[in-house]
């Protein structure tokens, strides 16, 4: 059971998670508790900066995917066309 709790949040976080709320059909504090709920999941030892750069990494990764896929599709086409 929640019991009410006062949390000073900036205005900036109250409009994102009232946006949330909206475009999810929830409420304000289910969303709330539900950022909380992932924060206190993270391990305690959860370095930040590491993350970011693994996050760069798989972006990047799927970038160079991303363009290989381009590249052999557009191989594909002209393949297909000259069977036409």
């Amino acid at each position: 059971m929640a019991t009410p709790t006062t949390v000073y949040i900036r205005p900036k976080q109250r409009k994102q998670l009232f946006q949330r709320a909206r475009r999810r059909n929830t409420s304000f504090s289910e969303e709330l508790r539900a950022a909380v709920d992932f924060y206190l999941d993270l391990p305690l030892d959860f370095d930040e900066r590491a993350f970011a750069a693994l996050v760069r990494e798989a972006n990047a990764s799927m970038d160079r995917s991303i363009a290989k896929l381009d590249e052999t599709l557009a191989f594909l086409e002209k393949f297909r066309e000259a069977k036409v």
